[in-house]
């Protein structure tokens, strides 16, 4: 945990909800687990789908991508990373990701937000070029596509505070056809 802290400091997470740092959680957790060494735009993307009550599925499925691709290829994608035999995994956050995380910082703006959310860091895993965002364009999913499905699900709500998504992802439960 404490090497959270450290990355904290580098990365600025203070501007994340509290869902969007457990998303960065649970992708250095995915990788600790894989024995990668860094932590990888294909393990936030995977961690984004995990997590059920978030809206990235939603927001995948409303743009008619196969989840079961898109995790197939994740899972095929893990599996070729490089493990490492000595030494703590997990510890570096890899160039793509910092990139996600920047542009992800950009992409509130477009919403008024003042907190990075999932949607963003989606925005951000879409717009940086590498494996993880051409699966994402490979199963249709578009720049477009994915911002009008996040301003339908927002419904003109703003992100003012960093547990504000939990209200607006709870009222999605409710209207999940």
């Amino acid at each position: 945990a404490e090497y959270m802290g450290e990355t904290k400091k580098r990365m600025n997470l203070n501007n994340f909800t509290i869902k969007a740092q457990d998303m960065l959680q649970h992708a250095q957790q995915l990788a600790f687990n894989n024995l990668n060494p860094n932590i990888e735009t294909v393990h936030l993307l995977k961690a984004l789908i995990d997590d059920e009550e978030g809206p990235v599925s939603h927001l995948l499925k409303k743009n008619n991508v196969n989840l079961n691709f898109v995790e197939g290829k994740l899972a095929e994608q893990m599996n070729k990373l490089p493990k490492i035999q000595g030494g703590e995994p997990a510890q570096n956050i890899s160039r793509e990701v910092n990139n996600v995380i920047l542009r992800a910082g950009n992409a509130l703006k477009e919403f008024k937000d003042e907190f990075v959310t999932q949607e963003h860091l989606l925005i951000g895993l879409l717009q940086v070029n590498d494996d993880t965002s051409k699966l994402l364009k490979d199963a249709g999913l578009t720049e477009k596509g994915l911002l009008a499905a996040i301003k339908d699900l927002r419904k003109g709500s703003t992100v003012g505070s960093q547990t504000a998504e939990q209200q607006y992802n709870s009222l999605q439960r409710y209207a999940k056809n």
